[in-house]
């Protein structure tokens, strides 16, 4: 019997031992599902302040390359750069970057993005290029209707750089006057054509035609109004440069950039000109890419440094308009040019390639724009 008892409080024993135990591992258990569980928690917490930080630096450099500021970025020189940055709405973080010019077209764009508590951050970066209009300038005037030069004009297919300016040499000369038929060419006070000069006076192309005087590359001359900065209704204007606060009123629809002080505030503005419908200009300056979905008319004393395309004819009288760089007068309806008066049409590979280069807008790279720096 005694014997028995002892078994009896010895199972007894066993059992307590089996039940502490039982408990310490139920413990660990639920202190190892707790620490799982925190740590899911902070992991998840974490993937979404890196998630925050990163789609801040991601919408940084898409705004950076969306508001594209030609007028500052086009102008560094190569190695330089500029700094950006902002918050995203809804206290979602905010992100700060800059934009190194690595070439004549080339630039990179690195966004740094931060979380909401500032505690986390992720960079991208994005390769992007300038993106000038096309404008293939064949001769000073291209123009496939009939054309009338005379009295002090000059249309000058050699290459003339701007006085002021900053150019690389010379380039080739160009025709004076490019056209599908000579025999359009009508003179007055201008014998044998003496105001003409170039390469040769005049080339004859009997391929010219609206196609070829409309489409820019890959682009219609339709698709120019989408590239524009600028939009002028057609009318009666006199153009100049402007400023407000000491900067560059880019906002005035009739400041077209300042040619005659490249340092002024107003002479790296170069815009993209699209005037919808016919337009009369009287003085004075501007620069840039001019198109005209229409006719231009200039009736006195008017400078314009870039390619000029006219999507009727082109008229000037009087003082006239000097335009530097090239013009195409793509004349759909077949009405007659008039280059009367002191006009002055001069071509200037320097006035071209300045104004549409520094008119160029900022695209990414078709492949490979964007990485993740870290």
């Amino acid at each position: 019997m005694q014997r028995s008892r002892i078994g009896v409080l010895g199972e007894r024993g066993v059992a307590l031992a089996v039940a502490i135990f039982a408990l310490v591992v139920v413990g660990a258990l639920v202190a190892g599902a707790f620490f799982v569980g925190m740590q899911e928690q902070r992991v998840g917490r974490n993937t979404i302040k890196l998630e925050q930080a990163f789609s801040s630096a991601e919408q940084g450099a898409q705004l950076a390359v969306a508001n594209w500021n030609a007028q500052g970025y086009n102008q560094l020189a190569f190695g330089d750069s500029v700094t950006f940055g902002g918050t995203i709405s809804g206290r979602r973080g905010w992100y700060r970057g800059s934009i190194r010019r690595m070439n004549r077209l080339l630039y990179l764009v690195r966004s740094e993005g931060f979380g909401p508590d500032s505690a986390t951050r992720q960079q991208v970066g994005l390769l992007v290029r300038l993106r000038p209009v096309e404008v293939d300038i064949a001769a000073a005037l291209e123009t496939q209707g009939a054309t009338k030069i005379g009295g002090s004009s000059q249309i000058d297919g050699n290459d003339n750089p701007p006085g002021g300016w900053s150019c690389p040499p010379n380039q080739p000369a160009l025709p004076g006057i490019r056209i599908t038929d000579s025999t359009q060419i009508t003179t007055s006070g201008c014998g044998g054509l003496s105001c003409v000069d170039g390469s040769v006076k005049v080339e004859e192309d009997p391929n010219i035609n609206d196609s070829t005087l409309t489409t820019f590359g890959d682009a219609t001359f339709d698709d120019l109004k989408s590239m524009a900065t600028k939009i002028v209704p057609g009318g009666n204007y006199q153009i100049d440069w402007a400023a407000s606060g000491g900067q560059c009123n880019t906002a005035l629809v009739t400041n077209w950039g300042d040619p005659d002080n490249p340092t002024g505030v107003c002479g790296s503005y170069f815009p993209i000109i699209w005037v919808d419908g016919d337009i009369s200009i009287n003085g004075d300056v501007g620069q840039g890419v001019l198109v005209v979905d229409g006719n231009l008319n200039v009736q006195g004393g008017f400078n314009f440094y870039g390619p000029v395309i006219v999507r009727g004819a082109l008229s000037t009288q009087g003082t006239g308009g000097h335009f530097n760089g090239g013009v195409v007068a793509a004349n759909i309806n077949l009405d007659q040019n008039s280059v009367l008066g002191d006009a002055v049409i001069n071509y200037s590979s320097c006035a071209l390639v300045k104004a549409l280069n520094s008119s160029a807008p900022g695209s990414l790279m078709q492949e490979r724009s964007w990485v993740t720096l870290y």
